[in-house]
């Protein structure tokens, strides 16, 4: 894949495609790619094996932006945006923490 394919454009139109939210993990959004090439590989599509093919294709295009995106992504090491983008249990933990930081449970 070429980098000029990694356009905010595709990377919106590959999200769509593999249905990923707002923020996921590497781990989510694998597991969505995983289920979407399953059902839509063309041995167990229940559709016109054609659509099937081309609907992998789709689908494995848009895994393959997805990963791009993530292998480039430049991460912020300040610490107000690690903990935004930690996941969100851990999130609500830290911000807890900071909120109630000289109460007996974390002092």
């Amino acid at each position: 894949m070429n980098d000029d394919q990694l356009t905010p454009e595709n990377i919106i139109k590959a999200a769509e495609i593999l249905k990923l939210k707002n923020k996921e993990s590497m781990l989510e959004i694998k597991n969505k790619y995983r289920s979407l090439a399953k059902k839509w590989h063309p041995d167990t599509c229940q559709k016109k094996q054609k659509v099937c093919e081309e609907k992998i294709r789709e689908i494995s295009w848009a895994y393959n932006i997805i990963k791009n995106y993530c292998d480039k992504y430049l991460y912020d090491f300040k610490k107000g945006e690690i903990i935004d983008n930690l996941p969100r249990d851990i999130q609500a933990q830290e911000k807890l923490k900071r909120q109630f930081k000289n109460g007996p449970l974390w002092s």
